[in-house]
């Protein structure tokens, strides 16, 4: 029996005979703490043969365990998540981490733009550069290797954002242009290929579980497939057919997708329901989408509309112990912290220009940089989220007043935020803000 769970006063109506016993016994089924109590009442009729003490107590036993059974499995409201009634507020770094470290990469390769892929496996940092292909880094941020090559050759690749890491092996799973998966070692050497261009038009790939998670793109009226679980060697595991009615429109976004505590979650962007899928492959619904006036049309847009900004659009989700970050844009670009124990939420507007965004929480740990995290991951107990900054940006906030006059809750490390900063040259590659959150 969970907490709030009660018998009704004034309903129970017990009633002995010497032939047979109806016992009614009526109670409230409630969800779990923190979510709305369920208006069902669920009635139990038991049917016993009288027989005195005895049997009275292995009827109410049984009636026992039959209440907490019922109990165990009502049903839990899911989250809503609805951007319009979000409270716009300060989100101060230190309300959900304790410790905050840099990781400048190594400038030995030049480093422009990151495409939206970093991974950390086995302690090695693996990100997609522009117009260099997938570097891996160590955790202080030097160059270990390159993945595989950019060209047209065999084993080189000229797509490289969608890319996965086999957190066992290490293999590293490329998604290139002609729906081709490429398959490199931990050492960068080229393994093989395999098509995928049956399936259609791939969104997002994920490995999990010793298995590669493909999303496929449901604006295409050709995808039959919500997404498809396929073996190291391209077989098809598993299929779930396509949700929504088939359907054709010149506009997507990046589909959502993240793993957390032996699940994967993904987001489509022209649902209303966020869903999680088991290890065992068992998908079901996590979080659902309020998107009224706001939801993204299912055909061809303008190109007004498509710069309207005036569409609900989910970016980046994702989830920790303790809470569920969502990016997502709606007249502007926002960033909403959600509390998983109350599913209280409060959200952030983001400022963007010239390809970056120039705030995001509130750095009070150190006074520096503030973060605005991109990627998840855990290791031996402890949670991390990490961002990535510019040069220009973590020596501008060293100079500026607001700094300077800063009084951060861990002082000491003001003095290695000012340390980094005067090491660091505009022209340098960026580095990565990494923050580990509390227990």
């Amino acid at each position: 029996m969970l907490p709030g769970d009660r018998f009704e006063e004034g309903v129970s109506d017990v009633s002995w005979s010497s032939a047979y016993t109806e016992s009614k016994i009526h109670f409230n089924k409630s969800d779990r703490e923190g979510q709305p109590k369920s208006r069902e009442t669920t009635q139990i009729t038991i049917l016993a043969c009288a027989g005195g003490p005895d049997l009275m107590r292995i009827t109410l036993l049984i009636l026992l365990s039959i209440f907490l059974f019922s109990c165990n499995n009502s049903k839990k409201e899911l989250y809503t998540f609805d951007p319009r009634i979000l409270e716009e507020k300060e989100i101060c770094l230190s309300e959900i981490a304790d410790e905050i470290s840099y990781i400048p990469l190594d400038n030995i390769v030049p480093i422009g733009l990151i495409y939206d892929n970093i991974e950390i496996v086995k302690d090695k940092i693996y990100i997609s550069v522009r117009d260099v292909g997938i570097l891996v880094f160590n955790m202080e941020g030097k160059l270990i290797k390159k993945i595989g090559s950019i060209g047209r050759g065999p084993g080189e690749y000229t797509y490289y954002f969608l890319f996965t890491v086999d957190d066992k092996n290490e293999n590293i799973y490329v998604f290139d242009r002609g729906e081709i998966i490429k398959v490199f070692s931990k050492t960068g050497r080229f393994v093989r290929h395999f098509p995928v261009k049956e399936f259609g038009s791939m969104e997002k790939m994920q490995y999990f579980n010793s298995k590669l998670f493909v999303l496929m793109a449901s604006q295409f009226s050709s995808t039959e497939n919500e997404w498809i679980f396929l073996d190291t060697i391209g077989n098809v595991i598993k299929k779930q057919p396509r949700k929504l009615p088939q359907f054709s429109t010149n506009w997507g976004n990046s589909y959502p997708v993240y793993k957390y505590d032996n699940s994967l979650t993904y987001y489509n962007i022209f649902s209303d329901t966020v869903f999680s899928i088991s290890s065992d492959l068992i998908e079901i619904p996590k979080i659902t989408i309020r998107q009224g006036e706001y939801r993204l049309p299912k055909k061809n847009l303008t190109l007004d509309q498509m710069l309207s900004k005036k569409y609900l659009m989910l970016s980046k989700l994702t989830e920790t112990n303790h809470f569920i970050l969502i990016r997502y844009s709606i007249s502007g670009s926002y960033l909403a912290l959600v509390n998983k124990k109350d599913y209280s939420a409060k959200s952030i507007n983001l400022e963007y220009s010239n390809s970056v965004y120039n705030n995001g929480l509130t750095n009070d740990i150190d006074g520096g940089c503030f973060l605005l995290p991109d990627h998840y991951y855990s290791e031996n107990g402890n949670e991390y989220l990490i961002g990535i900054q510019y040069p220009y940006q973590i020596i501008a906030r060293a100079a500026s007043e607001e700094f300077k006059d800063s009084n951060p809750i861990v002082f000491s490390r003001k003095m290695v935020f000012e340390k980094l900063a005067a090491n660091l040259k505009e022209t340098d590659n960026p580095v990565l803000v990494m923050v580990r959150l509390k227990q």
